[in-house]
């Protein structure tokens, strides 16, 4: 049998759009269950400030509804690294926060917990809401040289 003339490309825009049209429906279904979105984006933050980040890895972190934030920091460097601040922005957060302990110092491979009070949280911080934070870390290494890390992802999590 012969093939009619231009049924391939016909074929092929048939199956280029049911792709698109499954695709669609993907991402309609993570709109329309938002819990799930925000999973993924919490499950994707993880996964780049245990994993990836450099320096200072982030192990675990807590923000409350009242403006304070716990990190669990990890130097996964050789070197004891110096924490001279940790500067946080997001929608809906203000303030100069204190830093306890204030200049941390986290030996190599050590973890470190770091809070950080006196933020000014917006309305929508209820518990279980999603905050999204940017962190940067500036520190000192041992020759005395001021660094910074910039994190290429936010922090996610959940406010308690």
């Amino acid at each position: 049998m012969a093939a009619f003339k231009g049924q391939g490309a016909t074929e092929y825009l048939v199956l280029l759009a049911v792709v698109l049209i499954i695709a669609l429906i993907s991402i309609a279904l993570l709109n329309f269950f938002p819990g799930i979105a925000a999973d993924a984006k919490i499950t994707q933050s993880e996964a780049y400030w245990k994993g990836e980040a450099k320096p200072f890895s982030i192990q675990s972190h807590s923000f409350t509804t009242a403006g304070t934030l716990t990190l669990v920091v990890q130097n996964v460097g050789p070197d004891a690294l110096t924490i001279s601040a940790i500067n946080v922005s997001g929608a809906g957060i203000s303030g100069s926060p204190t830093m306890s302990p204030s200049t941390p110092v986290v030996g190599g491979g050590a973890t470190q917990t770091i809070t950080l009070s006196g933020y000014t949280v917006g309305g929508g911080a209820t518990a279980g809401n999603i905050y999204e934070l940017t962190i940067n870390i500036s520190y000192t290494n041992p020759n005395g040289l001021s660094l910074r890390q910039f994190g290429a992802k936010p922090l996610v999590g959940k406010y308690t």
